[in-house]
């Protein structure tokens, strides 16, 4: 197999699960961008967690998820307060119009993951989980 065509396919992959979800958020009236919605995403599921956490989550830069994580507070559906374990960190939490929309955000993930992966053998998507899983290590490494 051609390795740029294999690049090229999961950019191509990668570009349409975007546009997929952010598709589904106008169409469900979410008014959030998708990175925002991604940021949202992944402090629900390390709630309560630090914008360095969401960084490595994310792999995007600290700077980029400072001003998502300040968005998200302005629009209320974050909160930010000192960590009592370390004073320097501050804690992010979902308030509860951000609980609310993270539940539709997960309902539109979950939507776009079943349409995506529709006609593939749990068996085989678990497979190709672990080939993606090696090629990011590889890069990594």
């Amino acid at each position: 197999m051609d390795r740029n065509s294999l690049e090229q396919q999961i950019a191509n992959l990668t570009q349409s699960l975007r546009e997929n979800i952010s598709k589904e958020l106008i169409k469900k009236e979410i008014t959030l961008t998708f990175y925002q919605s991604l940021v949202l995403f992944r402090i629900a599921e390390k709630t309560p967690c630090t914008a360095h956490d969401v960084v490595v989550s994310t792999k995007k830069d600290k700077a980029q998820i400072t001003r998502l994580v300040n968005d998200l507070i302005a629009i209320g559906y974050l909160d930010r307060a000192p960590n009592p374990k370390d004073k320097r960190q501050l804690l992010l939490t979902l308030t509860a119009a951000g609980q609310e929309c993270f539940e539709e955000i997960r309902a539109v993930r979950e939507k776009i993951s079943e349409k995506m992966t529709r006609g593939i053998p749990q068996n085989q998507q678990q497979e190709m989980l672990r080939w993606i899983q090696l090629m990011e290590n590889n890069l990594a490494g």
